[in-house]
């Protein structure tokens, strides 16, 4: 008898040192017809959660209350311009309103739109154009695809203390160089309280590239970019910036961080709060990446560190964690072409976290094997990008993992096929996966010494065999001080398919 009782025993106590994620609620389904496109969620100030559903014809608007029951549900037509070209470039809770940063492409000139949603009704308040860029054409394209000229873009991210918002222009088709970038910040009330240009260092450089923005303080922003030169205009020379501006100022203040030599490939740059650093992860050759860690208050930056000599893949996001480090992650990946189809062959994740001196400190591998063919995407920090959502011949918003740092534990959720799950954890290496059908949401706790961590269903085993319940891991919203995960949840019951919401507690 004794012998019986403790198999169930210790079965718990497996399951408890997991340390699943729990749920704490589902919001009723919500139909495939009115949430196609674009997704996402945000978790209120005053305990309600936002969800925004953007296609091509309209935008759906819900509003939950802190009891997770719906409070509000609208459709609203505002005049946005092309849908295939929408990128969300904001979503932020002020004074009780939603704030929704829409950028998209009107007769090859990419605009911001803003969208002021009441946070309680879902009723549209307010609509504009807060930025445009300059128009270009299809010769102008090719430099960016040949001549090394950033893509023109728009940028956001949220201030400190709920003290508004900064927005960036990457205007590379400014005639004049010294207002190439755009720096700009809104206060709670949409009102514009700075607005600067990222001018070149003694007119030095012809080209300044955006590479990421640090909310210092709830009113100070720092920008970091680089400023070059082509071979063309004047020579190789690069050096990495460091713009701070102090809200009610026009003049960004430039410090310069060190020459360097200007990266041939990608890069993405993540500011810390928590240890008051910046970490800009880059492509510095065909298989070679590097961290330069940025501390924005001493002005310094350090020696390139080589962080991708022994990975097995290219990076594909940087991320902050709770206690100031941050962790790349890399995917495993092989491009096959022939004369009529290209394939891709996506394996193995590999997480690294690294100190604020660029030294990895854990290292974790979740192995994967998804076989893909005539995608549109990129080899270096595809999970980065939002621009896939709407576009055509793009896969599905549900490719992309997402991560958490939270409760002094990291986790890594994507979803993968189940039967490749149990044959990795027998031991065994996992079968090719061609679709997400199959494909259920997964949770990889990443602690511990062993380089495979735990892994657990993230929602719950489905029932049936048919049924299949996965995570739409960009549209998702995390609040650190109520400890609340919500994330979309699709949910495929034989043929139907239905979106919910999912609110959770790590």
């Amino acid at each position: 008898m004794k012998c019986l009782f403790a198999i169930p025993v210790f079965m718990l106590l497996g399951i408890l040192a997991f340390g699943q994620i729990k749920i704490v609620s589902q919001s009723p389904v919500f139909g495939e017809d009115e949430s196609v496109g674009i997704q996402r969620v945000l978790l209120m100030d005053n305990g309600n959660t936002f969800y925004l559903g953007l296609s091509k014809k309209s935008l759906t608007v819900r509003v939950y209350s802190p009891k997770f029951t719906v409070k509000a549900t609208k459709q609203l037509h505002p005049h946005l311009g092309k849908g295939s070209s929408f990128k969300v470039k904001g979503l932020y809770d002020m004074n009780g309103d939603v704030v929704v940063l829409v950028s998209a492409v009107d007769k090859h000139q990419v605009v911001l739109q803003r969208l002021v949603i009441d946070g309680k009704t879902g009723a549209l308040k307010d609509e504009g154009t807060i930025g445009e860029l300059e128009k270009v054409s299809y010769f102008k394209l090719a430099g960016i695809a040949f001549a090394d000229v950033p893509e023109p873009d728009f940028f956001s991210e949220k201030m400190p203390e709920g003290n508004g918002y900064a927005v960036i222009a990457m205007n590379s088709f400014q005639p004049d160089r010294n207002k190439r970038v755009v720096v700009a910040i809104y206060g709670p009330d949409n009102k514009e309280l700075s607005h600067a240009f990222y001018k070149s260092p003694e007119e030095k450089y012809k080209y300044i590239e955006y590479l990421g923005m640090a909310p210092l303080e709830k009113n100070k922003l720092g920008v970091l970019a680089y400023g070059y030169n082509t071979r063309s205009s004047g020579g190789k020379e690069c050096e990495l910036i460091f713009g701070t501006l102090t809200t009610g100022d026009s003049l960004l203040v430039i410090d310069k961080l060190g020459t360097s030599k200007k990266p041939a490939s990608s890069s993405v740059a993540r500011y810390n709060p928590v240890s008051k650093r910046m970490m800009l992860l880059e492509v510095v050759a065909k298989n070679d990446y590097s961290a330069t860690v940025v501390d924005p208050f001493g002005k310094t930056a350090s020696a390139r560190l080589p962080v991708g000599k022994n990975k097995d893949g290219a990076p594909q996001n940087l991320f902050v964690n709770e206690d100031g480090s941050f962790s790349a992650v890399y995917e495993k990946l092989t491009i096959r072409t022939d004369k009529y189809s290209t394939g891709y062959d996506m394996e193995d994740y590999t997480v690294s976290v690294l100190a604020n001196d660029g030294e990895e400190i854990q290292h974790y591998r979740v192995p994967r094997r998804h076989l893909r063919a005539e995608m549109l995407r990129t080899p270096m920090f595809y999970n980065a990008y939002n621009a896939f959502e709407m576009s055509y011949k793009q896969p599905s918003p549900l490719e992309a993992f997402n991560y958490l740092s939270a409760g002094g534990t990291n986790y890594l959720f994507l979803n993968d096929d189940a039967d490749n799950i149990e044959r990795v954890q027998a031991g065994k290496d996992p079968r090719k996966v061609k679709s997400l059908d199959d494909c259920d949401a997964f949770c990889y706790k990443l602690s511990g010494d062993k380089e495979i961590p735990a892994v657990d269903y993230f929602f719950a085993k489905p029932s049936e065999k048919r049924d299949h319940d996965q995570g739409l891991f960009k549209a998702y919203d995390y609040n650190a001080e109520s400890k609340t995960y919500v994330v979309v949840k699709a949910e495929q019951r034989g043929r139907d398919l239905n979106w919910k919401l999912v609110w959770m507690k790590p």
